[in-house]
């Protein structure tokens, strides 16, 4: 075989590969439908599907979507009918975009400040190729009988991670806090934490008192205060975080001043009002997990809590003191959690 007839036949071979591939990456798009709409099955909307939630606890969601050209998004949206208040999410995990079949389970938070009253609620899915699907119905939000004496607010933020603790922590954009409130007990009346096992997140102690003022600034209120009181998370066996790859639990106290206005200085004297936490993928599933607020019978064992003892077993006999107040919740890190 002659130079000319190996470069004709080269070429052949070439075109032929060329127009395959071609040919497949056509056939690929038109495999996805653009006309199908996605469907939504039938949608539990509150208990039992009684299409009603008490404000100051969550709502129950669940239904079976079929999307044939994929989900690209799931919105929902509540508006009261005839008043102002209104509350909208966008779900675009990992767990539904993408899938063309999913069960379709979440607990949305309804503050205790919400309105009772009838409300509308929208539930939209939307594919790849631009269809969407809505489906509503009314729903009542009765008026909130929990009255809170403790709450623990959840937002997710931005960060890195360097051993037992974060760096370089920020805001993230469109995030929606979710709380667990405590009666006067600490035991949780509402909510629980659903958590990504990879998320970070800010964790804001509320305390109020019988007016339902905010009254957790007494413990942080100058630092001769402060020095009698740490935050403990106890229980949930947690695997630690040691290296710079998020795997493990951090949990780091991290307010910046006192009530005072003077700054607060190193992780020594931070008290937990404010924390940042991570579960880290190795303790992914259920917890029974307490926040606690512990105060130290002198002011010189503060110095002694590091920032790998907020979940020791023996904080009690390692720290003299009290715990004035126990928290007690579920914590549930799972992938797709918000």
């Amino acid at each position: 075989m002659n130079m000319k007839t190996r470069k004709i036949n080269f070429l052949l071979l070439f075109t032929a590969l060329l127009f395959g591939f071609l040919s497949s990456c056509k056939k690929d798009n038109t495999d996805i439908p653009v006309t199908t709409k996605p469907e939504i099955g039938t949608l539990e909307i509150g208990s039992d599907n009684n299409k009603t939630v008490k404000a100051g606890t969550d709502l129950h969601l669940e239904g079976e979507i079929v999307a044939e050209a994929l989900i690209e998004k799931i919105e929902i949206e509540i508006h009261q009918e005839g008043g102002s208040f209104k509350f909208a999410k966008i779900y675009t995990d990992e767990k539904y975009v993408g899938k063309k079949n999913v069960t379709f389970h979440e607990h949305i938070d309804i503050p205790s400040e919400v309105p009772a009253g009838q409300y509308h609620f929208h539930f939209t899915v939307t594919d790849k190729a631009g269809n969407t699907t809505t489906v509503e119905s009314p729903l009542t939000i009765q008026a909130s009988d929990v009255k809170a004496s403790y709450k623990l607010i959840f937002t997710e933020v931005k960060g890195t991670v360097h051993g037992n603790h974060f760096h370089d922590l920020a805001d993230k954009d469109n995030v929606e806090p979710s709380s667990i409130i405590f009666d006067n007990t600490g035991k949780a009346l509402a909510g629980h934490a659903h958590l990504k096992p990879d998320g970070i997140y800010k964790i804001d102690f509320k305390q109020f008192d019988a007016t339902g003022q905010e009254i957790q600034g007494q413990y942080i209120k100058d630092k001769a205060t402060a020095n009698l009181y740490k935050a403990f998370l106890t229980g949930g066996a947690f695997v630690l975080n040691s290296g710079n790859s998020l795997t493990g639990a951090i949990f780091q106290p991290k307010e910046t001043t006192y009530g005072d206005g003077s700054a607060v200085t190193g992780a020594i004297e931070t008290t937990g009002i404010t924390t940042y936490f991570t579960a880290g993928k190795d303790n992914a599933g259920e917890k029974e997990v307490a926040f606690v607020l512990r105060k130290f019978k002198d002011s010189a064992t503060k110095a002694t809590v590091t920032r790998a003892d907020w979940n020791r077993t023996d904080y009690v006999a390692k720290y003299p003191g009290d715990d004035i107040l126990r928290l007690t919740f579920e914590l549930h890190a799972e992938e797709g959690e918000d």
